[in-house]
């Protein structure tokens, strides 16, 4: 049998047991009970039946009667109430309940033609009943989480966990080992140098005449003639004259000795590049799997379950929001690795109509007593079928954003390219990238960093894993010499503090009222280097202040002394709240020190906190 089931014949037992207690001959918890029981609109005919018979058995025939009819009454008004409106409210069901069941006493001593001088006694039992129908109302919500289904057991998600980190330490040590074998070499060793002499002697030697006579003893002349010759190739690339002609002088196939040499040696560069590429791939890979290992150790650090704990305040959600005909099951409250709770929940209208989603939104707040909101991804409106909401913790400010941008003078489009995103937990991520150049080339190597790193971030990487492995795929890109800066800025609207992540980029702003901070960087761009500089700057942010990033096009061309300096003064000096128009005003004033020239791609990003 379903925990449903069980759970409404708990309930309608209990009905049962409402007809053994009574105050002076009258049982004002009987009707108090039905009318909460009803609002749950569960098993209302078998509620019915069961409470029904309980009188049968238990009181007299008149009051069998008596409270059958106050019980019908009671269904009708509402029947009536959700027919209209779609919902009863507590408040409605204990008016109705105590209304009828003070008429109905009254009009039985009419009937009965028996005056019984206890008025206040039938007054006591409609206020008794008015109350203890917001009582039941509560205690019914609480009765049956011992029948709720409940979450998986923590022991079976305590084993995936134990696997992934065993995943995660098995590409941690393989990363280790990768990064162990990436010594990468700059020259020839002592042993290859000897390899090189000995491959070009036997190609050229072997077959020579005078051969014996070169070599038979260890310190015959021809030792030090071609040992100088191979180091002055090895040094400079090319054969000294002194060296040339040493070896003409102690070799007749000089000639042929020294085109030997030079194809030796460019045999040999070409297998250290080689090598040296296959060193960089390894890092590639040791880059990646820290990365992998990085996201299995966080994907264990899940999310703290609070649905146990917090049974009370799920059951008075459940309460007031059958109230709003919202009927919730499925339900999970989390707190995430930030400390902020998410409740994910499966909601449908109780009578089959279209309930706005803002409704529940209000009972989420005021039975948690948080300030929540809607997910983005959640739908809007509620409906006969259930549907998951989530619900987040709501941040203490809240972000908006302009940008500016110019293109460099006979360019068609900017090499400059942004992005603005809000992820879900609570964090307004600003990215700003500059490809090397200008044009289409330029934009397409920009568009693509920005693209990737979208990704990363969505997949859940950190911000410094996901720069990582951005590099890592730049530097194993097709294309020479295309290298990308890359500007994060990631605001955490909870509590007001700013993360900068800068590679390459020119230097990004905070403007507070009449001042101005500069955050400077000085690294190279995304795709220059294996090893990868990321600066980082912390810093915090409050109402009223904002972010602002920009290329370096806009700070270089200044033409002053000290560009960052005079970037702040120019910050300090406009006053507009709006960012768009501020990051437009920017680019104004840095064209007047150009003389309204754009030599290279500018591009300002502004963001702009205020609470909420």
């Amino acid at each position: 049998m379903k925990k449903e089931s069980y759970r409404q014949i708990l309930i309608a037992l209990i009905g049962a047991l409402m007809c053994r207690f009574g105050i002076g001959g009258y049982y004002p918890f009987l009707p108090a009970y039905y009318a909460a029981a009803l609002l749950r609109g569960e098993g209302r005919a078998m509620l019915g039946g069961v409470m029904f018979l309980g009188m049968v058995f238990t009181l007299p025939v008149t009051d069998t009667v008596r409270y059958t009819i106050g019980m019908v009454v009671i269904w009708l008004v509402v029947k009536i109430c959700e027919w209209i409106d779609h919902k009863c409210l507590v408040l409605t069901a204990a008016i109705s309940a105590a209304v009828i069941t003070v008429s109905l006493s009254i009009s039985g001593d009419l009937l009965t033609n028996t005056i019984r001088d206890d008025l206040p006694l039938k007054l006591m039992e409609g206020v008794i009943c008015f109350a203890s129908v917001f009582v039941f109302s509560r205690l019914l919500y609480w009765l049956p989480l011992l029948v709720e289904r409940l979450p998986e057991p923590e022991a079976d998600r305590g084993t995936d966990e134990n696997r992934l980190m065993g995943y995660a330490d098995s590409f941690g040590e393989l990363a280790q080992f990768f990064s162990g074998m990436n010594m990468q070499k700059k020259d020839f060793t002592p042993e290859e140098m000897g390899k090189i002499h000995n491959e070009i002697t036997g190609h050229i030697c072997a077959d020579c005449a005078q051969c014996a006579l070169c070599w038979d003893k260890p310190d015959a002349p021809m030792y030090q003639a071609l040992a100088g010759y191979l180091a002055s190739m090895h040094q400079a690339g090319k054969a000294a004259r002194e060296s040339k002609l040493q070896l003409e002088e102690h070799c007749i196939r000089s000639e042929a000795l020294a085109m030997e040499a030079t194809r030796v040696f460019e045999r040999a560069r070409l297998n250290l590049a080689w090598y040296n590429r296959l060193l960089e791939n390894r890092a590639v890979i040791a880059e990646q799997m820290e990365a992998m290992a990085y996201i299995m150790q966080d994907c264990t650090k899940d999310a703290i379950d609070l649905t146990k704990k917090e049974k009370p305040a799920l059951s008075t959600l459940r309460y007031l929001a059958k109230e709003q005909g919202i009927l919730l099951q499925n339900i999970r409250l989390l707190e995430k690795k930030n400390g902020r709770i998410t409740l994910s929940v499966e909601a449908r209208s109780k009578q089959g109509n279209c309930i706005s989603a803002r409704d529940l939104t209000k009972v989420v707040e005021r039975a948690l007593d948080l300030d929540m909101v809607l997910h983005r991804d959640s739908k809007s409106l509620i409906g006969k079928l259930p549907g998951p909401f989530v619900y987040e913790e709501d941040t203490l400010y809240h972000s908006t954003y302009g940008v500016a941008r110019l293109i460099r003078d006979g360019a068609a489009v900017s090499g400059d390219n942004f992005s603005y995103v809000e992820n879900h937990d609570g964090q307004a991520v600003l990215m700003l990238s500059d490809g090397m150049g200008s044009g289409s080339s330029a934009c397409k190597e920009s568009e693509m960093v920005l693209e990737l790193m979208e990704r990363f971030l969505e997949a859940g990487f950190s911000e410094e894993t996901a720069l990582r492995m951005l590099n890592a795929a730049c530097v194993l890109h097709d294309q020479e010499d295309s290298y990308s800066t890359m500007d994060i800025c990631e605001v955490d609207l909870y509590q007001g503090d700013v993360t900068f992540y800068k590679i390459g980029a020119a230097a990004a702003f905070i403007k507070r009222g009449e001042e101005a901070e500069c955050i400077p960087c000085a690294n190279l761009p995304v795709g220059a280097d294996m090893e990868l500089q990321i600066v980082t700057k912390s810093s915090h942010v409050s109402a009223g202040d904002y972010v602002v990033l920009m290329t370096d096009g806009a700070l270089e061309h200044l033409h002053v002394p000290s560009p960052e300096q005079t970037m702040c003064e120019i910050l300090e000096s406009i006053h507009v709240s709006n960012p768009n128009e501020m990051a437009k005003k920017i680019l104004e004033r840095v064209t007047l020190f150009t003389g309204g020239k754009v030599k290279d791609d500018m591009t300002v990003l502004v963001a702009g906190i205020w609470e909420k």
